[in-house]
């Protein structure tokens, strides 16, 4: 017989990224399907909180480290007094929630692994999730990869390991402004993201005349790598075709006025950045990472070239220059899709099916 849920989902901030807009993303699935739940955001609020449905079921624990008693004694006040039959811990969250089910081992511990890193994982990484990994019930694993490793290293049920695709909520009305050919990347200003790749694309681009506009979108709160992307921008002559939009709260309206979608990186989960540039019916290049093939149907829908490839990016971008019928093409062919296998149902769908494959009773 299926059980009434009552879920208590956990996420360090509601700062743009993937595992916080995923978190934002469920809270408001789970609201609009009737499925009773909370979020905790450990440390700060951010710009994602504008898009929560019901703010009236959101605590923030303004947690200022681990050992912060405190904050986790507001957690577990919380806990006890809400009486949730699941929490769902997005990546590190889990940490605290180990604790959490050390006392109250009656509470189902699910952990949605996002790790962005995951075609660097390797069998020594993350000891503590590995070794604590008895109090956890069950896995969603945004891609294949992280699955894999999840049933090789943790002590958790090989059927309550599961991948299921991130999704996006997100509602674009095209709005093409600019005569240029606009490239937008909306990834965080990190080294992951490979943006230096990227940008060497863009200047072999510039070399053949193409008259384009990059929009970078994303966080800058990576210093360090940030001020190594403006100074190779400068090494290359490209500071009139580059732009820093920052964090974007209405990534829609970039997205409206752009031209192709592009993912640059060296390694991926599931990004919610490639599900968005498909809504928006854009063409899309990306790096053949994480999940980035299955959702490009290995090619069918847009363009996949090799990481670290700038001259198979340029000539990727060039072709959807060139080609703007193939690339509508595909763009559509994109968007269907993302509609058909990426969406809230198919989420919500597989979530409770693995709840209900596993045995809990509430607090």
């Amino acid at each position: 017989m299926k059980k009434k849920h009552k879920i208590l989902q956990i996420v360090d901030s509601l700062e743009i990224g993937g595992s916080e807009r995923m978190s934002v993303n469920i809270c408001n699935s789970f609201t609009l399907n009737k499925i009773e739940n909370y979020l905790v955001v450990s440390r700060k609020t951010g710009f994602l909180y504008n898009f929560i449905k019901e703010k009236e079921n959101v605590t923030f624990l303004n947690k200022k480290g681990f050992l912060d008693l405190m904050a986790f004694l507001k957690l577990f006040k919380l806990v006890r007094s809400y009486k949730p039959s699941v929490v769902h811990a997005h990546q590190t969250s889990i940490y605290w929630i180990f604790l959490v089910k050390l006392l109250f081992p009656r509470v189902i511990v699910i952990w949605h692994d996002h790790w962005g890193y995951s075609d660097l994982l390797k069998d020594s990484d993350r000891k503590i999730i590995k070794y604590f990994s008895f109090l956890i019930n069950g896995v969603v694993c945004v891609n294949e990869k992280i699955k894999e490793w999840n049933i090789k290293h943790l002590k958790v049920k090989k059927e309550a390991i599961v991948y299921i695709p991130n999704y996006s909520l997100l509602e674009i009305i095209k709005a093409k402004k600019s005569d240029k050919f606009v490239l937008a990347c909306v990834a965080n200003i990190r080294n992951q993201k490979d943006h230096i790749n990227l940008l060497k694309a863009c200047f072999l681009l510039k070399e053949q005349n193409i008259d384009f506009e990059l929009l970078l979108a994303g966080s800058l709160t990576d210093v360090n790598y940030v001020k190594k992307i403006k100074n190779k921008i400068i090494e290359l002559d490209l500071g009139d075709n580059v732009s820093f939009l920052g964090p974007v709260i209405n990534i829609s309206e970039v997205l409206s006025n752009s031209d192709v979608g592009i993912l640059s990186s060296v390694s991926e989960g599931l990004p919610l950045s490639l599900l968005e540039y498909g809504l928006a019916e854009l063409p899309v290049v990306c790096t053949n990472v994480g999940q980035c093939k299955e959702v490009l149907g290995n090619g069918e829908f847009g363009w996949i070239v090799p990481p670290k490839s700038p001259q198979k990016l340029a000539d990727a971008l060039k072709e959807v220059f060139e080609n703007r019928e193939l690339a509508n093409l595909k763009a559509i062919g994109l968007k269907k899709n993302i509609q058909n296998h990426y969406g809230s149902k198919k989420f919500i769908l597989k979530y409770l099916n693995l709840l209900n494959n596993v045995n809990y009773s509430a607090i």
